[in-house]
Formats: structure tokens, C-alpha cells, sequence
């Protein structure tokens, strides 16, 4: 039986997410502004894995592919153990939440600059 050929990274969220109101002022709330952040990077970071993975050479991509799910492993790990802090309580979803959204903003620049390597002659 053949494997499965690798296909690009994508990034699924497990989380509901929560409404962002114009002006937050609840940690719920607050946690939901997060949310769509993570949510809007997330799309960000699939659409630069995408043409990434699409521009590398046939046998770099389950390398790249690797990377982005370990990544994604260091993400998770590193944001819940900096949320562990407040376990039990109602910071610890907002501590978690904007540490995710702040890794993924700089993964999207990390990304960027990879993108930018691969498309110069």
C-alpha cells in the first residue's frame, strides 16, 4: 500500500471561538478578541505554508511539513505552560489565548521571510 503524498500544513483550531465585541471590557470578551486574532493569523500562516511548501523542491516538503507540525506542538506547549500560571481561573483562557495570537503573528513574519528566500532567483 502507497502512502499518502505530503500536502501542505494546515492549521485547525479545536476551540469555539467566542465573539469580540467592539469594546471589550470582560475576560471573556477579551478572550474572544484573541481568538479572532488566532483565527486571522491562522489563515495567514496556512496561506504562507501553502505557497511555501508549493515552491520548495518535491523532497524538502515532508521536511517543512515536519517543521510546521512542530511548531504548532512548541505553540500549544509553550502557550499553556505560560497560562498554567492562572490555572483554574479566568486569566488563564486570556493568557493562552494571547500568547497564541502573539506566536502567530511572529510566525507569519517567519514565514514571510522564508517566502521571500524561496522567491528570489
Amino acid at each position: 500500500m502507497a502512502a499518502a503524498p505530503v500536502q501542505p500544513p494546515v492549521i485547525h483550531e479545536t476551540f469555539t471561538p467566542l465573539p469580540c465585541p467592539m469594546h471589550p471590557g470582560t475576560t471573556i470578551e477579551i478572550e474572544g478578541c484573541y481568538e479572532q486574532d488566532i483565527l486571522k493569523t491562522d489563515r495567514q500562516i496556512n496561506a504562507a505554508a501553502k505557497a511555501i511548501f508549493f515552491k520548495l523542491r518535491a523532497d524538502a516538503r515532508a521536511g517543512f511539513v515536519q517543521s510546521e507540525k512542530a511548531w504548532l506542538v512548541y505553540r500549544r506547549a509553550g502557550c499553556a505552560a505560560e497560562a498554567s500560571k492562572y490555572a483554574g481561573g479566568t486569566l488563564s483562557g486570556v493568557v493562552d489565548a494571547a500568547c497564541t495570537a502573539n506566536r502567530n503573528k511572529t510566525h507569519v513574519r517567519d514565514l514571510s521571510d522564508l517566502l521571500k528566500t524561496l522567491s528570489t532567483p
